[in-house]
Order: structure tokens, then C-alpha cells, then sequence
């Protein structure tokens, strides 16, 4: 057997050649492989990071979350409330924010008929509070408008029932009336909502003024102002017949007393004119630099 060298070397060459290639090539689809993975992890990172969102709540509020899976996965509420801080949620995951602080609600009644046929009109007050933590039972069963779905509706009836059993005048001038109101209806709404399991608190039921329309507001001023002048009127003419009268005892007196004394007329009207210049000195006695004229008469007067 002839040994070549040469050509055993010729073919090592080749062989190392090709091992080189086949390294050099499977290199090459690692780094491809490696930027096709990068890439990969990059979209995935971008699509978590577009496809949800914070909830934050307010201090008074609660979060309550709604899953509503894309793809797999289960749906519905999510039974603990999100009451503080943070979460982020997946872009196909919906919430609800419920005040969980005292909230009042404004019921407005116009031209409302009592017993007398006469129309009011008022607003009534209802402050209730959300129970802490029940949020998502309360939105579960009564949704986010669980007043206007379980309250509302029997509110407003209550409210018409009562107050349509009292007189206008009574609704709009008595107080004592409006506060029964407000227990009674208070006291029923309360009874309601718990015969409800509604998870809210009822605190309160005011009535702000019930009023009547502008008409009866006005025929009601005009009768007053009437009256009012009436009453003026009789109380001047029992003030000028009181006056006359004095003037007639006066008058009555004075000429018993003429008569008693056995004076002439022009004798008591002297008299008289002394008692009148009398009584000036007495009231200005106290006065230093004081000149006192006396009519025609030429008796004088102590004075002390």
C-alpha cells in the first residue's frame, strides 16, 4: 500500500473545512435564534404592558373588579373589594367604583296633591351610606345603580302616600307634621331595604319647605296684607274714639268742678290759665336761664 501524503492532507483540509462551515452556520441560527427569542420576550413585555391598567380608588371608595376573560379562564365578581392602594388588572377586566361615605340623595315632589286638593311642591333628602366591603355584593345583586333599581321606585311612593294624607296649609305651616313625616317614612325605607339584604345604611329622611304654587303664595299675601289693614284701621278709630271720650270726661269734669266751686266762666278760665302756666314752670324748673312769659294776668306764681 502506497501512503500519499499529499492527498490525506488534501482531504484533512477539506473535512476541517467543512467542520468549520457547519460551526460557523449552527452560530449563526443560535444568534438568529437568540434575536427571534429577544424579540419575542420584547412583544411580550409590550403587549402585558398595553393590555392593562391601575385601579387606584379614591379614599372613600371601593374598587370592584368584574373579570371578563378574552380567551379562557372563568368570569365574574371578584368577591374582595379593592379598598386601598393599587392593582393592575388585565385590559379585559371591567370596575366599578362605589362611595362608601355618607352619601344624600335628592327626591324632588312637584305639584304634589294633599287631601284638599291644593298642590305643593318640596324636595325630600335621603342619606344612607355603603357598607364597607360589601361593594361587590351590593353591585352583584342590585348592579351600580342599585338606588334606582331597589330603592328609588318605593321611595317616592312612601313619600306621596304620607304626605297626601295632610291638608296644604298643615304640609307647609306646620312643623311638627314634617317631622312625623320623616320618621314614618324614614322608619319604612329602613325596613325596606333590610326585607331587601340591600348592603346600605339608612341614616336619614329630611323634608325641605313644602311650598304651595306662586298663585296661592300670592292670594295668601294679598289676604294678609287685608287684614293687617283691618286691623290698622280699627285700631286708629278705637284711638280717635278713646281721644274724644277723654275729651268729654274732661270737659264733664271741668265744669263739676266750675259749678262745685260756684265760679263764673270767666272766673274758671283764669283758674285754668294758672294751672296751665303751673304746669310750665314745673317742667322746666331744673333749667337755669330760663324767661317765662304769663298771658294777660297779673297774679304771680311761687315757684319752688
Amino acid at each position: 500500500m502506497v501512503y500519499n501524503y499529499t492527498d490525506n492532507h488534501i482531504i484533512n483540509d477539506t473535512i476541517f473545512s467543512t467542520i468549520t462551515k457547519i460551526i460557523k452556520i449552527n452560530n449563526l441560527n443560535k444568534i438568529k435564534n437568540m434575536k427571534l427569542i429577544k424579540l419575542f420576550l420584547i412583544l411580550i413585555l409590550t403587549l402585558s404592558l398595553t393590555s392593562c391598567y391601575r385601579v387606584k380608588p379614591d379614599g372613600d371608595q371601593e374598587s370592584v373588579l368584574i373579570y371578563k376573560p378574552m380567551f379562557f379562564g372563568h368570569g365574574g365578581v371578584d368577591p374582595i373589594p379593592v379598598a386601598s392602594g393599587s392593582t393592575w388588572c388585565w385590559f379585559s377586566t371591567d370596575h366599578k367604583d362605589f362611595k362608601i361615605t355618607p352619601i344624600t340623595i335628592t327626591e324632588d315632589f312637584a305639584n304634589m296633591i294633599p287631601s284638599d286638593n291644593t298642590p305643593v311642591s318640596f324636595s325630600v333628602y335621603l342619606k344612607c351610606q355603603v357598607q364597607k366591603g360589601k361593594t361587590p355584593l351590593l353591585y352583584k345583586n342590585f348592579s351600580d345603580e342599585w338606588y334606582k333599581n331597589s330603592l328609588q321606585a318605593t321611595f317616592r311612593s312612601i313619600v306621596r302616600d304620607k304626605a297626601s294624607a295632610f291638608k296644604m296649609f298643615d304640609l307647609a305651616s306646620k312643623r311638627e307634621i314634617s317631622a312625623q313625616l320623616e320618621k314614618d317614612i324614614f322608619k319604612y325605607i329602613q325596613e325596606y331595604s333590610k326585607k331587601l339584604n340591600l348592603p346600605v345604611e339608612i341614616l336619614q329622611v329630611s323634608i325641605g319647605a313644602i311650598t304651595p304654587p306662586e298663585q296661592v303664595l300670592t292670594e295668601t299675601k294679598n289676604t294678609a296684607a287685608q287684614n293687617q289693614s283691618i286691623l290698622t284701621q280699627d285700631a286708629r278709630a278705637s284711638a280717635e274714639l278713646a281721644r274724644k271720650q277723654a275729651e268729654i270726661n274732661k270737659a264733664i269734669a271741668d265744669q263739676a268742678y266750675k259749678s262745685q266751686m260756684g265760679m263764673t266762666v270767666d272766673e274758671y278760665l283764669k283758674l285754668r290759665q294758672l294751672e296751665i302756666e303751673k304746669e310750665k314752670v314745673e317742667l322746666i324748673k331744673d333749667n337755669k336761664n330760663i324767661h317765662i312769659i304769663f298771658g294777660n294776668t297779673n297774679t304771680t306764681l311761687p315757684i319752688k
